[in-house]
């Protein structure tokens, strides 16, 4: 049971380690409850999404190479990365510029994000998830949804840090959009 448990936990910190960032920098550009909601649930959700699919595929529901399309979803923190280094580029004389990441984060922004960047999860969660049975996969799948609530704290609490939150108000403007395009890169690529 024990090993059964630790190669759960192993599974997810393997393919979602990634997210830490991605989610970190959400939380440094969410300003309003609303925001970090969306947060929250974008990111249960994204990954939902990916253990669904991964299942259905394990089990031959799904015949298609679902990965192959996910990295298409690059485009969208690559596009919001260019548009906001671009903005900052322009207005780069003027003070206290707000990344335009805090302008749009949202659920689907989340979503997709999380979908993009866990594209990658379905190589590994599709040969993983044959060979459990249905108790077991029960089991993996209350382990997954812990795994995310802790995610979602440690980069919350990261976000919080004193450091992060000076690091962002002075370099965010430039970083947070040039992360995104390498987020968004590495999703298409």
């Amino acid at each position: 049971m024990l090993a059964f448990i630790l190669t759960a936990i192993g599974v997810f910190f393997v393919t979602d380690t990634d997210d830490l960032i991605v989610l970190l920098l959400l939380w440094l550009a969410a300003d309003s409850p609303r925001q970090r909601r969306s947060i929250i649930l974008g990111q249960y959700l994204g990954i939902i999404t990916l253990i669904l699919v991964a299942w259905l595929v394990s089990r031959g529901v799904l015949h298609y190479n679902l990965a192959s399309w996910t990295r298409f979803l690059g485009l969208v923190p690559l596009t919001l990365g260019s548009v906001g280094l671009y903005r900052w580029w322009r207005h780069r004389g003027q003070p206290a510029l707000s990344p335009i990441v805090s302008h749009v984060v949202s659920l689907p922004l989340v979503w997709s994000l999380t979908i993009g960047n866990g594209g990658d999860n379905l190589s590994i969660y599709i040969p993983y998830f044959t060979h459990l049975d249905r108790p077991e996969f029960a089991g993996v799948l209350v382990i997954f949804l812990s795994m995310i609530g802790l995610w979602l704290f440690v980069s919350h609490q990261l976000a919080r840090s004193t450091a992060a939150t000076h690091f962002f108000a002075r370099f965010g403007a430039w970083l947070s959009p040039l992360l995104f395009i390498c987020v968004g890169l590495a999703i298409l690529l």
